[in-house]
């Protein structure tokens, strides 16, 4: 009878670890059920518990580029709140990725307004709030990954960031470089006269568009899912995108499998939260004794991935070679020519902007 009664026990305790393991979060009020099911009526935060709900427009392991670098501060902090005595059972994470609440360019507008917490954005996103944003992913403008991170410490981008953290957003740091933006080309382009004529599919918005035309070539934007298609059946002659995703996700290699080796611009990356939530967190400057809010901010400057940017771009590269693909010679005069025909393109695009921020980006190339 005893045995029975044991075994019935252990039964038992299985079952409850068993239903306990597989119950999922609910979603934020608001937020759409997924196909499962509908999710619980979210419970309020416990009381002293401070919740930080994090969005994300994809998946947040990295299965796309912004998730090689957003990826491991999510995995930092929750292991933070696990072992640091200033987040334990004071912290609570809620995780939601894959346009689960938001798309990232929605997110943005969220974490402005304190609807979410935390999430990931770049100066596309932040154009809404001031257009000097734009600069720093303008063709031709932004030099490398180095280039912009001296620019962000001038005094000029300084005060541009503390502008949007008085409209919402707290940017913590630059996590990385999504990837360097290039030419890809069904036939070989060696010079800037090759690309005079070709039909090129762009991304952005009008300065890429601009910066196109004054090389000769016709812009063309498409989006995303388009792309292949109008590769398949000769519509565009080329595309820019990027060698560490944009490249095989586009499969360049089949259709234009030739590139220019001339950066036109790079994708940073910031990591972000809501001004006042973070304002709110409980802070302590006591030597070896920091607040929640000190825990919460060294995730963000007690780890580097921006240097994953190198390795990525390295591998992609090898990658690229190895698959038969081209890269034209490097030419510095063609470079810099290049350079300056896209910013000069973009001229009236930035009119209206203060000359300092040109000038600081000048300044510390």
């Amino acid at each position: 009878m005893r045995k029975v009664l044991l075994i019935l026990m252990s039964v038992l305790l299985l079952a409850g670890i068993t239903i306990a393991g597989c119950a999922q979060p609910a979603a934020p009020e608001g937020a759409a059920p997924t196909e499962e099911a509908a999710p619980a009526e979210e419970a309020a935060p416990q009381e002293g518990v401070v919740e930080c709900i994090y969005p994300t427009g994809g998946p947040n392991y990295p299965e796309y580029a912004e998730g090689f670098f957003v990826e491991p501060y999510a995995e930092y902090l929750l292991g933070k709140i696990q072992m640091d005595p200033a987040l334990h059972d004071k912290f609570e994470l809620k995780l939601y990725p894959n346009g689960m609440l938001y798309n990232q360019n929605d997110a943005q507008a969220a974490l402005a307004a304190g609807t979410v917490h935390m999430t990931y954005g770049g100066p596309h996103f932040y154009e809404e709030w001031n257009p000097a944003w734009k600069l720093l992913e303008a063709p031709g403008v932004i030099d490398n990954w180095e280039h912009f991170l001296r620019v962000m410490e001038t005094e000029a981008y300084k005060d541009l960031t503390a502008d949007l953290a008085s409209e919402g957003i707290t940017i913590l740091n630059w996590a990385g470089n999504c990837g360097d933006v290039y030419i890809f080309t069904a036939e070989p382009c060696e010079t800037i006269a090759d690309l005079k004529g070709k039909t090129i599919r762009y991304f952005g918005g009008e300065g890429q568009a601009k910066a196109l035309a004054a090389t000769g070539a016709i812009g063309v934007f498409l989006p995303y899912s388009d792309v292949v298609t109008a590769l398949q059946t000769n519509q565009i002659d080329g595309v820019i995108t990027d060698v560490t995703g944009g490249a095989f996700f586009m499969e360049l290699y089949r259709y234009c499998p030739n590139m220019m080796p001339y950066v036109l611009s790079i994708q940073p990356i910031s990591n972000a939260c809501n001004t006042e939530w973070h304002e709110s967190l409980p802070s302590c400057t006591e030597p070896f004794n920091p607040g929640m809010r000190e825990s919460y901010d060294r995730v963000f400057a007690g780890i580097r991935t921006d240097g994953y940017s190198d390795y990525l771009e390295a591998w992609a590269m090898g990658a690229w070679l190895e698959m038969g693909c081209s890269v034209a010679k490097y030419d510095p005069a063609v470079d810099k020519e290049l350079k300056k025909l896209m910013s000069e393109a973009q001229a009236s695009m930035f009119a209206g902007l203060d000359p300092k921020y040109m000038q600081a980006i000048d300044s510390v190339r």
